[in-house]
């Protein structure tokens, strides 16, 4: 279970999200319908952690994962990335 956040995400949340520094951003399994991917991963900007898997500080911000949901990255590594269209996830199996 591995992640990074680019530079770009990075200002896309500063400045599109109008997050401050020390905000925690949680990284967490949400049901996306049924077939052979029911899950996909999602981001929310204000929650706190419970009982986080993992915490990781990158670029003033806190990104966290609870325990509940690390199973959505066992061996995945996801890179979260910004473009024009906004904040996008990429998950890479390992």
């Amino acid at each position: 279970m591995s992640f990074i956040v680019s530079e770009k995400a990075i200002h896309s949340f500063k400045n599109d999200w109008d997050l401050e520094e020390g905000q925690y951003i949680r990284i967490y399994a949400k049901y996306a319908g049924g077939g052979s991917e029911a899950f996909s991963i999602g981001i929310n900007s204000s929650a706190t952690p419970i009982d986080p898997a993992l915490v990781k500080s990158i670029g003033g911000f806190y990104f966290f994962i609870e325990k509940t949901d690390a199973w959505i990255l066992k061996d995945e590594f996801l890179k979260i990335d910004s473009n024009e269209e906004g904040i996008f996830l990429n998950k890479i199996s390992c």
